[in-house]
């Protein structure tokens, strides 16, 4: 004979027991546990954990809910299973139930659970503080976030998870719109987004996104493996075999400001537009450092959002199709990357940009590195930084570079009251020397940049230039040389090419000679070199080596086939000569 007892706790919270089941259903209004002695414990109605109040899952509890069913909780929530004996969270019978809700709790942990079968959100977090760890959370379906669905600015730790098989119309494995979210180390694979974005995971506030697997994720339209919208760390995670939808970003797609840094980012698939691997539009900016790209689509790196900042900087690239395709009005830093060759040709041929499209903006990929990458450290910031003397309004200055195992061969600067970080825009790369006008009570910001591309805008050193005396052309004008020859730059620095004027003077020497002209009369001959040399004096153009009548001339300087850096133009007009510095920029 079947023993029937009931309880009434509270006032609506119900439990009948029929020897191995137990049902539940209504208010819990004060603290309560279910145990293996009551397991399995069949949800027959919505449940409400209230304010302050605390239910507790021990490990090998099984909990099966009843169609539309959901768990609701406002208190407390601690369902621990362990490793060898999890907590079993599914449906009982064949229809699917709602979710487990986290509605404004103050503090819940769900670790070692099985959680499947759901169909809004497996777990719906709106909690103020949540952890989700070591659990298996598939098979689950909601309009966002099929396994997690991380809503109204929550909190939550998600780590060491296996999240797949899930789907959702955005955010198929995970879906986060909560604040300072962190996804660790879980496995998400086989989810997919069958509506917009994120078949791994959907991204629309901040979130930290490191040491995942995110493999086999699909989407119907961008964003595969990740998606973003909101403010993302994408760091040490391995990205591969994921799926971009129609439009692209197989790996990862970005609409907002994303970090990703040291990934691996293998045999993703792009859509229409390419970007396999990465795949910036709108409003995304991003940086894009030392990670492992192998991609097999039109293109690795899609970016199409003006008016951003991208750096693409210190990867390894392998690309079928093209490595980065620029598709903006920008410019794009993508210098010192491993492009898998040290041919320039190419690895010309691999970026697609100005050069194809004279609407697009250019990408700036000398230097590269000629192995993989090794160093992913930043240089100290510059020792003794002192200025050691102005003319006019430019000043020079010196530093003693500190140890780095790269060596340091580059530097940016910043002129103003404060620097930025993180990538200073304003700022410009330079090579040293330099000259740069200043005005009185100016500082100089100076980081150092090595020779992997590593840089780090916290490590500064700064100099301030107080009441600078105003100089007389008569302490420091030109040369009688140089208001004789009038050697002039057009645009210094430049990027491609310059034009280069002077004057011959009509009595710079005795070497002038005498020559009859056409009109029989005597014309004034000077005999005129202008060349230009690198930085350790080698000759590497003769522009003019002839016989000039007075007069001023232009000549173009085309620097194909030379590396970015500092040159010198050298004018020799009889026996007096001058020399001006030239900064090439590619």
């Amino acid at each position: 004979m079947k023993i029937f007892l009931s309880l009434i706790v509270g006032t609506q919270f119900i439990v009948s027991s029929l020897v191995n089941a137990t049902n539940v259903s209504g208010l819990i209004s004060a603290n309560t546990v279910w145990n293996t002695a009551g397991s399995p414990y069949i949800v027959t109605g919505n449940i409400l954990v209230d304010t302050l109040v605390r239910l507790d899952i021990q490990p090998g509890v099984e909990v099966r809910l009843d169609s539309a069913k959901y768990i609701m909780v406002k208190g407390f929530l601690n369902a621990i299973g362990t490793a060898s004996d999890s907590i079993i969270i599914t449906k009982n019978g064949t229809a699917k139930w709602s979710r487990i809700w986290l509605k404004l709790a103050v503090i819940c942990s769900l670790k070692y659970c099985r959680i499947e079968y759901a169909d809004s959100s497996a777990i719906y977090n709106e909690g103020k503080s949540t952890f989700i760890g070591y659990c298996t959370i598939s098979n689950n379906s909601a309009v966002d976030g099929g396994g997690i669905y991380n809503y109204n600015y929550s909190s939550a730790t998600i780590t060491n998870n296996t999240i797949s098989n899930n789907s959702a119309l955005r955010g198929g494995g995970i879906c986060n719109e909560g604040s300072a979210t962190r996804i660790t180390n879980n496995t998400i694979t086989n989810n997919s987004a069958s509506y917009t974005a994120g078949g791994g995971i959907y991204n629309s506030y901040t979130a930290t996104i490191t040491g995942n697997t995110i493999s086999n994720n699909l989407t119907c339209s961008v964003g595969g493996g990740i998606c973003n919208e909101g403010t993302v760390t994408i760091t040490n995670n391995t990205i591969f075999n994921n799926s971009g939808g129609q439009y692209g970003g197989g790996g990862i797609c970005n609409y907002a400001l994303a970090t990703i840094t040291n990934n691996t980012i293998s045999n993703n698939s792009g859509g229409q537009y390419g970007g396999g691997s990465i795949f910036n539009i709108a409003d995304g900016s991003a940086t894009i450092r030392y990670n492992t790209i192998i991609d097999t689509t039109s293109s690795a790196i899609y970016l199409n959002s003006d008016f951003n900042t991208f750096f693409i900087r210190t990867n390894n690239i392998s690309a079928t199709g093209y490595a980065v395709y620029n598709n903006t009005d920008d410019n794009i830093d993508a210098r010192y990357n491993y492009w898998n060759t040290t041919d320039s040709t190419v690895i010309s041929n691999k970026i697609r940009d100005f050069y194809d499209t004279p609407t697009k903006g250019k990408v700036f990929y000398p230097p590269f590195l000629s192995t993989l990458f090794s160093d992913t450290v930043a240089p100290p910031a510059p020792l003794n930084l002192t200025d050691i003397g102005f003319i006019d309004s430019t000043f020079e200055v010196e530093w003693t570079n500190p140890v780095d195992v790269s060596g340091i061969s580059e530097y940016y600067y910043k002129l103003g009251s404060a620097p930025n970080s993180n990538f200073d825009t304003t700022g410009t790369f330079h090579f040293s020397p330099d000259t740069i006008d200043i005005a009185s009570s100016e500082s100089l910001f100076v980081w150092l940049v090595d020779s992997s591309g590593n840089v780090n805008y916290n490590n500064r050193a700064w100099v301030m230039f107080v009441g600078m005396e105003e100089q007389t052309i008569s302490d420091f004008g030109p040369t009688q040389a140089d208001r004789i020859l009038d050697l002039k730059i057009n645009k210094n620095p430049f990027i491609k090419s310059t034009v280069i004027s002077y004057t011959v003077p009509p009595n710079s020497s005795s070497t002038l000679s005498k020559t009859k002209s056409a009109s029989g009369g005597n014309t004034l001959l000077t005999n005129v070199q202008l060349t230009i040399h690198d930085i350790s004096g080698r000759e590497v153009r003769k522009l003019v080596n002839g016989e000039q009548k007075v007069g001023s001339y232009e000549v173009s300087f085309n620097a194909k086939g030379l590396v970015s850096g500092v040159y010198f133009a050298t004018l020799s007009a009889g026996n007096i000569s001058v020399s001006k510095k030239l900064i090439l920029m590619k």
